[in-house]
């Protein structure tokens, strides 16, 4: 009896261990926001045995031991630990933190661990991205990287951002003028290369942020020279998302959101424009007492008598509107409220080695004025296919389709122009065309406001990726993979006959239609090793060979005079009078060979080598080619065993990398070649056409070159809780390709060539810290600062300086950006008098210094003003936690930005014109009012218009609502998040005008600053 129970309890103990050996566990992975977290892994500690998240963060696996423990992790959380305590199911969430390190990074060509990186990489994970809900991804990243300028251009609707990595290694940049950097980006050569899917791009504003899985910056030349030629200004790469093996998942997300102007400039309401009308009026009449050595004072200035009637006429009622207190108030009646929609959806699943992700987005954001507006379709599509255990084939599509409404370029001006005393419409209701009798120059906006003056973009954008990886071994993979690109662009305006272009002449009506067709490819072949020479050294080396192919056309057409507004853009050919008309077309091509060797010693000591072999077809035929090498190393000291046994330090790595990348961005594709043109002959008495040489050949053009040293170091404290990151780098560009003006006995005004040299240093901080942790609540902050100096140092030969536009100068010492002009010294004042009328100046006016002290002022007494570079950019996010709820706060700035503000000039108390039009309220000089900022109206000089354009802006505030297991599972969905952002809030400045980041940018074409309240809804199944 005894031996049956013996052998009873011995199966019994058998048939359970056999029984756990079969035991399923299944489980739930979720974010720190505890949303569901698709390809995560999820590993039997101690096992190979393992299984990755689905899209709804769901895993199951089987497990031999009830000891068993399993490991999850993913990249940028912390992994977690769970030890088994018989459950069948399991609800694991994940912090950010300790495993930042081992973050996948892409570094072209490849990607490497975090902890392995060598060279200055910033990477931005998809969450980042979208958490704000910006409508295109230089939004959604500004203020988010250390060392990467993100500035507006428009408020516009759809309007391009400018990106600069690092300062501008470019002296004598296209797009700069008088104005300060166009909003036309395809002129902006100091642009950093854009790598989409590894498709060369440039139009990054039409990719929908909810597409993105992560975007990785290349910003030293070590981690740039893999891209040799194309990666001098800096390498942006985004990888768009890939499916996941499991089921099919489908998510849907979709934004409400209200726009409205913000930051709006304070002009004057009818009752002070006629006070401002008054002094006006008053200080030119003061001015003119300065004769044959009298001296107006304070009792001459207010004992003068002013004729309102100069200003105010009976003619439209405006007399009668001052007398009456009547007056319009004409920006306020053309802002209004716009909407703003999107809508994602999206699929995603994959089983026996496929795998398949597919998105259709919708995007349409109306603007505060008139009809501006930005519309947006996105399709994108990728398949993936483990044919065999050696081959693995592949296939992205991404397809955009754009169109972008500007409206009037002079409905913002005009309405903040228009005095508020003067009529919009007559007493029969009638619009009038002209509402101030003593000024032709305005018309009533209120027919650009339905359309009449219509600025339209539509573009499709179709990129693509096809490859097939063949893997013989495990150390080694070939893969090859051909990335075309096209893009169609079609540009229509149309000024009608009531837009203050034509003011009701049929001849000056206007129809404009550009259209530009552009082909591109990439094809690169990969060639890839990754061994152990030994037990404490690995090696992995990658081979490259590419070729860029690059083919655009281009036509326009303008005429004009038109007998009827029904044909807008559409039909050129109803203009009488025929202006301008061209086609264009352009080729260049790239080829390049680029090997890069990653040594690991004892996972502590790491190296990287990489050289690029670019040929250019836009250079001379004798400098196409060019070799373009770097070399990093990086020490983990954290690593040593020295430093094992101290607790609080978790990370400490040194990096030190050398590296030279190349530039041809500054030349067209024809630069290097002389042209023809065409010429007016005459032969004895007869004129006829011909040609001549329109252009010197530089058969000795070749390639800008930049060479840098970086040195980093990267901390971790705390388990990881404090990280932080530095960047010390001196960046210096020869051979800068720029234009050399020639003497005019040559008979040419110009030559391109490698004459001058520009440097950058800085530094650069980024600080991530979880400053309170508990089971409920989570604080952390994300903080960057970045630093750029730049300076000339070379230019044309024995040339020091050259002065452009009306403010701009390139000069050997001094940023590539510089502003060049008088600089003033207070305000002359009523006691000064006789000194100032040395200079043909009057109390009131700017005190220009000057510097050669002749008593006069001409060039040369023109200075170093400042620079539109910031001296210094930074931001920060705080992110708190609480149960299901997170806030967010984002703070971006630029200090130090310096320019010559076009607002200034068009809409502050000197104008010329006797007070005609509306001005910004401003802290102007009168005798009674000596201490003010700014010179007295009508007579002050135009001197006064170059301001700093420092800021600190309140980007987003965001508040965001899991919904808890137990409501999702009632629902039977997988996960539900409400959301609410206030986008662009708050700005802090000293700058009166809409936007100190669009201050540089010309009035005309401008548009308010907006602030969004955006309602968000996310739901997957």
């Amino acid at each position: 009896m005894e031996k049956l129970k013996l052998l009873l309890i011995v199966f019994m103990v058998g048939f359970s261990v056999n029984t756990w050996a079969q035991t399923t566990v299944s489980g739930t992975v979720l974010d720190d926001l505890k949303e569901p977290l698709p390809g995560a892994s999820v590993i039997v500690k101690g096992t190979n045995n393992g299984v990755v998240t689905d899209f709804d963060g769901k895993f199951t696996i089987t497990v031999k031991n009830e000891n068993a423990r399993l490991l999850i992790s993913f990249i940028g959380f912390e992994t977690k630990e769970i030890i088994l305590d018989g459950s069948s199911s399991y609800t694991v969430q994940l912090e950010v933190g300790a495993n930042a390190l081992d973050e996948v990074v892409v570094i072209g060509y490849g990607s490497v661990k975090k902890t392995d990186l060598t060279g200055a990489v910033a990477s931005i994970s998809a969450a980042t991205i979208t958490e704000q809900k910006k409508t295109d991804i230089g939004q959604a990243i500004q203020g988010r990287i250390a060392g990467v300028d993100v500035r507006a251009l428009s408020n516009k609707p759809g309007a391009p951002l400018s990106i600069d990595i690092r300062g501008n290694t470019v002296i004598k940049n296209s797009d700069a003028g008088r104005d300060g950097i166009s909003d036309n980006l395809a002129s902006d050569l100091s642009k950093p290369l854009y790598v989409v899917d590894g498709i060369f791009f440039d139009d990054i504003n039409i990719l929908n942020p909810a597409d993105i899985q992560q975007m990785d910056v290349l910003k030293d030349a070590s981690a740039t020279a893999i891209y040799g030629a194309r990666g001098a200004n800096g390498v942006v790469i985004i990888t768009t998302k890939n499916g996941i093996e499991g089921k099919t998942v489908f998510s849907y997300e979709a934004t409400l959101g209200v726009r409205s102007a913000t930051n709006i400039p304070d002009f004057y309401n009818g009752d002070e424009y006629v006070g401002f009308v008054d002094k006006v009026l008053r200080s030119t009449a003061w001015k003119g007492l300065f004769k044959n050595g009298y001296e107006g004072t304070v009792a001459d200035y207010n004992g003068i008598t002013v004729d309102l009637s100069r200003e105010f006429k009976n003619t439209n009622e405006e007399f009668d509107n001052v007398t009456n207190g009547r007056y319009t108030d004409w920006a306020g009646d053309y802002r209004k409220t716009g909407i703003q929609t999107s809508h994602n959806l999206a699929m995603s699943g994959g089983s026996n080695g496929l795998t398949y992700n597919g998105s259709i987005g919708y995007l349409n954001d109306e603007g505060v004025m008139g009809i501006e507006g930005y519309e947006r379709y996105n399709l994108s599509a990728s398949i993936t296919k483990k044919v065999t255990d050696k081959f693995t084939a592949g296939v992205k599509a991404y397809l955009s389709l754009s169109e972008r409404e500007e409206g009037s370029r002079e409905l913002f001006r005009s309405t903040l122009r228009l005095a508020p005393t003067v009529n919009s419409f007559d007493p029969d209701g009638n619009v009038i065309l002209f509402p101030d009798d003593q000024d032709g120059r305005f018309t009533n906006p209120y027919y650009e406001d339905k359309g009449a003056w219509t600025v339209n973009t539509k573009s499709l954008d179709v990129i693509a990726n096809v490859f097939l990886q063949y893997k013989p071994t495990e150390w080694m993979s070939f893969k090859t993979q051909f990335a075309p690109n096209i893009k169609n662009t079609r540009f229509g305006e149309y000024r009608g006959l009531y837009t203050k272009a034509a003011r009701n002449d049929p001849s000056r009506i206007q129809s404009h239609y550009d259209a530009s067709f552009k082909t591109s490819y990439t094809w690169d072949n990969i060639i890839d090793f990754d061994f152990d020479i030994s037990d404490t050294q690995n090696l992995k080396a990658t081979l490259i060979s590419s070729v860029y192919y690059n083919q655009s056309e281009y036509s326009n057409i303008e005429t004009r005079d038109f007998d009827t507004d029904a044909y807008s853009f559409y039909n050129t050919a109803a203009g009488l009078d025929v202006r301008a008309y061209k086609t264009n077309y352009r080729k260049e091509t790239l080829s390049s060979f680029a090997g890069r060797l990653n040594y690991n010693i004892l996972d502590k000591y790491l190296f990287t080598f990489t050289g690029r072999y670019d040929g250019s077809s836009k250079l001379a035929v004798n400098n196409k080619w060019a070799f373009f090498p770097s070399a990093a190393f990086a020490w983990k000291a954290s690593e040593e065993n020295f430093l094992q046994d101290t607790s609080w330090l978790s990370n400490l790595k040194f990096r030190l990398s050398y590296g030279e990348s190349g530039n041809d961005s500054p030349v067209s594709a024809y630069s290097s070649l002389a042209f023809l043109g065409g010429a007016d002959y005459l032969f004895g008495n007869t004129h006829t056409n011909g040609v001549d040489v329109n252009g010197l050949p530089n058969y000795n053009l070749t390639w800008e070159r930049s060479k840098e040293v970086n040195f980093g170091i990267d901390l971790g404290i705390i388990n990881n809780r404090v990280r932080l990151g530095l960047e010390l780098y001196r960046k210096k560009t020869v051979d800068a390709i720029l234009s050399r003006t020639l003497s005019n006995i040559t008979g040419y005004g110009s030559a391109i060539g490698n004459y001058g040299s520009v440097e950058n240093k800085g530094i650069e901080i980024t600080l991530n810290t979880v400053n309170v942790q508990t089971d409920n609540f989570k604080w952390s902050t994300s903080l960057n600062f970045a630093k750029n100096k730049n300076s000339i140092l070379k230019l044309d030969g024995s040339l020091d300086k050259e002065t452009y536009g009306s403010h701009g100068v390139l000069q050997v010492g001094q940023p590539v950006d510089a502003i060049y002009g008088y600089q003033n010294d207070g305000i002359w004042q009523i006691d000064e008098a006789a000194e100032a009328a040395v200079y043909g100046a009057f109390p009131g006016q700017y005190k220009v210094i000057d510097q050669d002290n002749s008593g006069t002022y001409g060039a040369e007494d023109k200075v170093i003003l400042g620079q539109v570079s910031p001296d210094w950019i930074g931001g920060m996010t705080n992110t708190f936690t609480y149960k299901n709820l997170d806030l967010s706060i984002q703070i971006y700035t630029r200090q130090g930005s310096y320019g010559h503000s076009e607002f200034y000039s068009h809409f502050t108390p000197y104008n010329g014109d006797d007070a005609k039009f509306n001005s910004l309220d401003m802290n102007f000089w009168t005798p009674n009012n000596p201490d003010a900022k700014y010179p007295a109206p009508e007579y002050g000089n135009t001197n006064w218009y170059y301001e700093d354009l420092s800021f600190v802006k309140v980007g987003n505030i965001g508040l965001g609502y899991n919904a808890s297991q137990g409501v999702l599972d009632k629902l039977k969905m997988a996960s539900l998040r409400l959301s609410l952002d206030v986008q662009n809030p708050f700005t802090f400045t000293g700058y009166k005008g809409p936007d100190p980041e669009t201050a540089l940018q010309n009035s005309y074409n401008a548009g308010y600053m907006t602030k969004t309240v955006l309602f968000g809804l996310k739901v997957s199944y």
